[in-house]
């Protein structure tokens, strides 16, 4: 097993990976990047990952994973399915992908309009935020609807998209224009 190291800030999405990596049980080492100080900019963290972003896994000496999804996909597969559904059904298997890859690509940018609508304009960040909140005002009754059926994301057992997910909404929450009370079994997961 090559020697894991997170690279991370604990509440930026990284606290993601950070949870899977706990989950897994696996090995590693991490160093916190201070993307408030704007260490993710620094010489020697862009010889890391060369767009400045957290998180990043250094695997083994030479070998560097970038963006949530594909380090989620890659220590679930190194765990024998310890974060995603492990079943031989491959459609149950897509689905799980399908929907990790919506939080990475859809629900996560969603929510960061909301929150840091600067990272999408040089502009008046106005319409970027309005434009997340329209966004999330869809994805909120989606995501409750999905949860009232079960416990979890993906059905009677905890996944890292339950993590993935509650980290986002919980998020948006943290904003002013945000109200989650009309959605009872998105409060339920959280708690």
């Amino acid at each position: 097993m090559p020697h894991l190291k997170l690279f991370h800030y604990p509440l930026a999405c990284s606290f993601v990976t950070l949870v899977a990596l706990e989950e897994t049980g696996l090995d590693y080492n991490d160093q916190a990047i201070n993307i408030l100080k704007g260490e993710q900019n620094s010489p020697e963290y862009l010889k890391i990952h060369p767009h400045g972003k957290v998180p990043a896994l250094m695997v083994g000496e030479e070998t560097v994973l970038v963006e949530n999804a594909a380090i989620l996909i890659y220590l679930n597969n190194i765990s024998n399915d310890k974060l995603l559904p492990g079943t031989s059904e491959s459609m149950i298997r897509a689905q799980a992908l399908s929907d990790l890859i919506w939080c990475s690509s859809t629900l996560h940018p969603a929510i960061r309009q909301i929150k840091m609508p600067i990272r999408f304009t040089a502009q008046d960040t106005q319409g970027v935020k309005q434009d997340g909140l329209l966004k999330s005002e869809s994805f909120f009754p989606f995501i409750n609807d999905r949860l009232a059926a079960n416990e979890w994301w993906c059905g009677e057992n905890w996944s890292i998209l339950d993590t993935y997910i509650n980290w986002c909404v919980m998020l948006a929450n943290t904003d002013e224009n945000v109200s989650l009370a009309a959605f009872p079994n998105i409060l339920r997961h959280h708690e």
